[in-house]
């Protein structure tokens, strides 16, 4: 049960940003997408964190399961977290067309989406 949630953050993700993402932006004129993405990415962050606080529970609640995975799922909150927080912080720079700082708020966010991505990827793996 305990790699039930990581699978669901990996697939999440996958499907965020293989799918759902590149078919709007393909579809959808930049006005409308930027109006949906703003709909969604703070839903996904939200659903990325709830995961990730039922993946500890669950952890911790095993009695037989080491310290890593706790680690990667408390991790998988905080950064999701973190990307949630810095939502509202992006659009306004977006919104005053504040490249620069777009460009750094959107790597981190990026960054970490892909840190989460590979630490839920490892937790079957790990000890």
């Amino acid at each position: 049960m305990h790699n039930f949630f990581p699978g669901l953050v990996v697939g999440a993700i996958i499907l965020q940003v293989a799918i759902i993402a590149p078919s709007m932006f393909r579809t959808l004129d930049l006005k409308n997408f930027g109006t949906a993405i703003r709909a969604i990415w703070p839903k996904f962050f939200a659903m990325i964190v709830i995961l990730g606080v039922l993946s500890s529970i669950v952890i911790y609640l095993h009695d037989d399961i080491s310290l890593y995975p706790l680690i990667v799922s408390i991790v998988t909150v905080i950064l999701a977290a973190i990307c949630y927080i810095i939502i509202p912080a992006t659009n306004r720079a977006t919104d005053e067309g504040d490249q620069k700082t777009f460009k750094i708020l959107h790597r981190i966010s990026v960054g970490f989406t892909i840190i989460i991505l590979i630490l839920n990827i490892a937790f079957p793996f790990l000890p």
